[in-house]
């Protein structure tokens, strides 16, 4: 039961997210008001509450405007499904091992505050996610209005235990005090790394190389996965810009500009929901298998020649494009 009102709240949230992607990044502070009824964006006839339903109003209308008949982007209800995703997958799998309807004394079920207050916190930071990711799309930029307060929601949620023992086991100090210096260290870490990447990009390409969004960005993503999982989102993130934004440049071409703020929030989801199993993978099982393995050198030798190969794609193409 729970796990099915997570995801129609999530749908409920997206939809308030769309509208967030929308009216955020306009100009005219006016239409940035997050208040009032939506209008089709053609004609400006308010859009009745039963066209507003979530997914089915968008598949009910066949994609378009009850009003005018204007085409309504795909990317409505897109956006509604992954944040229903996103919060179903948070039901079934809470990062913090513990779900919110528990066995109670009498034989049925009660609610954990403590596993109820973590969903809340971490569906938030999933929504910010969502909201940062669409609006980077569209205008390679990640607003402070959504960072910055990212960051001291994050902060606040440090007073909670769900980050203890990233920063130290040591049981003298308060569980609070120890939550609330990993969420500390987490910022840091975060806006700190994306920082030095940033400054050492532009010292070395002559040109920015990365955003003081994206610093932010992270910094808000340290707040609430600590440093750990800081450091990790920027790995992935890194990884997955790498793989894609080189697809994307082979096909489109090398001008193309690729935001990274997707690429760290899909670094993100992936550190809060599997951070313990990938850091195991990383220095653990991984180290292993290079030294018990025969094979590991020619694997490693497989993936720099298939590395090389990508590189001489691009710079093949930078050339006929020149």
């Amino acid at each position: 039961m729970f796990e099915v009102g997570a995801a129609l709240l999530g749908a409920c949230v997206g939809s308030f997210l769309n509208v967030v992607i929308w009216r955020l990044p306009q100009a005219d502070p006016r239409q940035r008001s997050l208040g009032g009824r939506s209008r089709c964006p053609r004609c400006g006839v308010a859009i009745l509450w039963r066209d507003n339903v979530p997914i089915l109003g968008w598949l009910l209308r066949r994609g378009r405007a009850r009003c005018c008949g204007a085409p309504i982007a795909a990317r409505y209800p897109l956006v509604e499904g992954l944040t229903a995703a996103l919060f179903l997958a948070l039901a079934i799998w809470p990062p913090l091992g513990r779900h919110v309807l528990q066995p109670a004394a009498d034989g049925g079920l009660g609610i954990d505050a403590a596993a109820a207050a973590a969903f809340a916190l971490h569906a938030t930071f999933l929504a910010l996610l969502v909201a940062c990711t669409f609006i980077d799309f569209d205008t390679q930029l990640l607003p402070d209005a959504l960072t910055k307060p990212g960051m001291a929601i994050g902060l606040l949620g440090g007073f909670w235990p769900g980050l203890a023992g990233v920063l130290t086991h040591d049981d003298a100090a308060p569980v609070a005090l120890r939550s609330l210096l990993a969420s500390v260290c987490g910022l840091l870490a975060g806006s700190g790394s994306t920082w030095l990447v940033r400054a050492l990009g532009g010292w070395f390409f002559r040109r920015e190389a990365m955003g003081l969004g994206d610093v932010k960005f992270l910094g808000m993503v340290g707040a609430f996965l600590g440093w750990q999982g800081a450091l990790l989102t920027l790995f992935l993130g890194c990884v997955a810009g790498a793989v894609i934004g080189s697809a994307s440049m082979l096909r489109a071409g090398l001008g193309t500009r690729i935001p990274f703020g997707p690429y760290l929030a899909l670094g993100a989801v992936v550190s809060l929901f599997a951070a313990e199993p990938i850091l195991d993978l990383l220095f653990v099982r991984w180290p292993e298998w290079q030294r018990s393995s025969p094979t590991a050198q020619w694997f490693l030798l497989a993936v720099a020649l298939l590395s090389l190969s990508g590189l001489f794609l691009l710079v093949r193409k930078a050339r006929r494009t020149s």
